[in-house]
């Protein structure tokens, strides 16, 4: 049996209820697998090593011409001798070429400079299983994950990519406000909330934190599809939301920095095969099982939710089912794990809130190339997005590609090998 690799245990208070937006996803029948025994290790809340980055010698300056008083510099080959007898001018140096262009949330390149100025669009996405599969998430740039009434729900955000169709698409809560600012001010799309929400959402708007687009914003750009039961089944397309957003909204920051091909990671990274994360309820027991086994074939994080293989199934344009396509598991290049507090919302102290700006942060597991790198997430100010640092304070940098944020409200625990390796080939 592999040696047992263990994650610190993330433990937030555990808040539920419905905000009565729409019908509560517990109620609708929602299961949870209960996890697997022996699947994971154990916590262990044991302070994890320091991981010191490798000191980078800095490149040597350019070299200068030094002229030995009564000697002449060498003619340079094949260069005309000067007429006065004198030194020839020196051959001016090559610039270096400026750097490609790379997308802000993904840091690969970008392949179509003409969208670099367009916003970011986020839209909310539900994971309950009757809205599972969902259409369009592999797409995203980003996508968050946090806690809702018994189980979670996505902000997918789309930057580089369009996803026509995407779904399904859920509604707001009071977390959404403070989780987009980190976008600086990106439209987004969800099916509506409650009134205490909703002026929540029109107040972000007003600061700068979002714009919204909403489905009675949209009402020809959102629709229903046929082959599921409300409120799971309304669908959009980023290109008409897109279309419909004011011009005047900027183009997203980098939210992280990436690795460059040759760069290596730091030295406190460990090589990991898995994690698996456990989403609180209402009640406080187990409201979602999230789990990433790293593939390496794919580069990517492979998830499964609740026991089942997490996958994004494409529809045609109008929404309706495409069984000429297979489903693709969703198994993002990065998996970034911020321990983060939750609270009743003001809006219905029964919805958990994310609270995604402190001063003081939590702990960040980021899971890259098969490796944990712990550290530390700050964020002082909703104006500023989050700062991820390994534990000698240096930024953390990804692998470019999508990248997958866990904002957890229950434990974290890194696989054992063997069962990563079950999940992989059980799939």
């Amino acid at each position: 049996m592999a040696a047992l690799l263990l994650a610190a245990a993330l433990v937030a208070a555990a808040c539920g209820g419905s905000n009565g937006s729409e019908p509560d996803d517990e109620a609708a029948g929602t299961s949870t697998a209960a996890p697997t025994p022996g699947a994971t290790s154990s916590p262990t809340g044991a302070d994890a090593p320091a991981s010191p980055v490798g000191a980078t010698a800095a490149p040597a300056g350019p070299e200068t011409d030094a002229t030995h008083s009564g000697d002449p510099a060498p003619d340079a080959p094949g260069s005309p001798a000067p007429e006065d007898g004198g030194a020839p001018d020196p051959v001016p140096a090559t610039p270096d070429p400026p750097p490609a262009p790379t997308e802000p949330l993904t840091g690969e390149p970008l392949d179509n400079p003409s969208i670099m100025d367009r916003p970011a669009l986020a839209v909310k996405i539900g994971t309950s299983s009757v809205g599972r599969p969902q259409t369009g998430i592999n797409q995203a740039d980003m996508i968050i994950e946090a806690r809702v009434e018994g189980i979670t729900r996505l902000v997918a955000v789309f930057h580089s990519q369009v996803a026509d169709p995407l779904g399904p698409v859920r509604s707001a809560r009071s977390s959404d406000p403070d989780v987009l600012a980190n976008f600086g001010q990106p439209i987004f799309g969800h099916s509506g909330a409650n009134p205490g929400v909703l002026r929540e959402i029109s107040q972000g708007q007003d600061d700068g934190k979002l714009y919204e687009l909403r489905w009675d914003n949209l009402p020809d750009d959102y629709w229903r599809v046929g082959d599921r039961v409300p409120p799971w089944n309304l669908y959009t397309t980023t290109t008409a939301i897109w279309n419909a957003a004011p011009g005047r909204l900027s183009a997203p920051e980098p939210l992280f920095e990436y690795r460059l091909a040759e760069e290596s990671l730091p030295s406190g990274a460990q090589p990991v095969p898995g994690v698996e994360i456990r989403y609180l309820s209402s009640s406080g027991g187990l409201g979602l099982l999230a789990q990433f086994v790293w593939d390496e074939e794919t580069g990517g994080w492979a998830r499964w939710q609740d026991g089942t293989v997490h996958v994004d199934s494409p529809r045609h344009p109008d929404g309706a089912l495409n069984p000429d396509i297979d489903p693709v598991q969703v198994a993002p290049a990065n998996l970034v794990v911020l321990q983060t507090r939750y609270t009743g919302s003001a809006s219905d102290p029964r919805s958990p809130q994310a609270i995604t700006v402190d001063p003081d942060g939590g702990v960040a597991l980021v899971f890259t190339d098969g490796h944990l790198i712990r550290g530390q997430w700050t964020r002082p100010s909703a104006s500023q997005p989050w700062q991820v640092t390994d534990s000698d304070g240096s930024p953390v940098r990804l692998t470019p590609g999508q990248t997958f944020i866990a904002l957890p409200g229950g434990d974290v625990l890194v696989m054992v090998e063997d069962f990563a390796e079950h999940l992989l080939k059980s799939r």
